[in-house]
This record gives C-alpha cells, structure tokens and sequence, in this order.
C-alpha cells in the first residue's frame, strides 16, 4: 500500500511539474476551428483569384498588369488577400484564446504563464518575420510564393514553440514546413497546399489533441 501511494503522489507530483514548465491549456476544439476558417477563407480567395490565374495555375502578377483598371483591380484583390488573412487570424487568435482560458481553469492552471509567453515568443518571431517576407513578396510581385512562404515560416515557429507546449506541435510544424517547401517547386498549386496546411493539417491534429488531451 505505501509503495502504491508513493508512485501516486511521484504521478502527481510530475502532472504538477509538466503543469509549470509548458503551456498545457491548447485546446483541440480551437484548432480545429481555425482549420474549418483557413478552408472557407481558401474558397473566398480563390473565387477572386482569375486576375492571377494563367493556364489555370496561379503566378506572379507582373507583366499582366495593363491599364489603370488592372492595377486597380490588382489592388483590391491584393486588399481581398490582406483583410482575409488579417480576419481570419484575428478570429482564430479569438478562439485559442477564450478557449485557452477555459481549459486553463478546469485544470486549475494559471493561464497567461511564462510558458505560454515563452511559447507565444517563439511561435511569433518566425511569423512576423514570415508577414514581413510575404508583404515584400506581394511588392514585388511573386504572388505565387506567398503560399509556400507563410507555410515555412509557420512551421519553423511551430517547431519553436513546441519547446514550451505539446511535443505534438512539432510533428506539426515539420509538416507545414515540408508542404511550404514542396509546393515552392508547384507554384501553381500554392493555394490548394496552403489549404491543406493551415485547413486540412489543423483539422486533424485538432481532434487528435482533443481525444488525447482534451477529455482526460
């Protein structure tokens, strides 16, 4: 009996100290909700998208412009591109957090912790740094590597933050990071890999942290 009660609190003792060294308050049900976002957001930019397709394959806008009236159609879908991603990460954002919150509070956990910060950091300086690579991207005119771009980036900070999370993040972050870089040598499937990273890829591994982590 004493020997069984030791190995009870040695357990307890360990869910504590995993508890205090990583954010463990991600919930499955949030990433999943970004993932169905990403699909309906990749159907609204690929309606709009004819301006860039050519033979059926999206590329560069340069040398297609002709006139005022395609640069500014140029510019709205541009805008188009730039207000879907902003919404669609606004609301995603949203929900990991109030989810987040939730989850944090049935485990009895602090929730804005060092581990979330050290994991948010490390998620978000790749990201940035990705934003900030792709809005050149759009000034120049390589259109078609944004796709492959923001999935590289994504998955290098996923990788980082998964020091301070889950460790299946990482398994996730060497999969959007394997899409971004084989759909480079596709450019004119950028959109259908960036639906399967940020839709398909979030949906799955979604549910497979809600029934491992999750209902525990």
């Amino acid at each position: 009996m004493d020997n069984s009660k030791h190995l009870d609190d040695i357990k307890d003792i360990k869910k504590m100290m995993d508890k205090a060294t990583r954010f463990s308050s991600l919930s499955g049900f949030s990433i999943v909700f970004a993932g169905l976002l990403a699909i309906i957001g990749g159907f609204i930019i690929y309606s709009d998208l004819e301006f860039f397709l050519h033979d059926g394959k999206l590329i560069g806008y340069s040398g297609l412009i002709e006139g005022e009236a395609g640069k500014e159609d140029l510019n709205r879908k541009i805008k188009l591109l730039l207000s879907v991603g902003s919404l669609l990460f606004l609301i995603s954002f949203l929900s990991f957090y109030f989810s987040g919150l939730r989850k944090s509070k049935n485990q009895q956990v602090e929730f804005w912790n060092s581990s979330m910060k050290r994991a948010l950091r490390a998620l978000f300086i790749p990201v940035i740094a990705g934003g900030v690579f792709s809005m050149m991207l759009i000034n120049q005119g390589y259109v078609g590597m944004i796709a492959p771009s923001t999935l590289i980036f994504y998955g290098l900070g996923l990788i980082n933050a998964s020091k301070f999370t889950y460790g299946d993040i990482e398994v996730l972050g060497y999969i959007q990071l394997s899409l971004g870089l084989i759909s480079s040598f596709f450019m004119g499937y950028g959109l259908l890999f960036w639906v399967i990273g940020f839709g398909v890829c979030h949906i799955v591994f979604g549910f497979i942290f809600f029934f491992k982590y999750d209902r525990k």
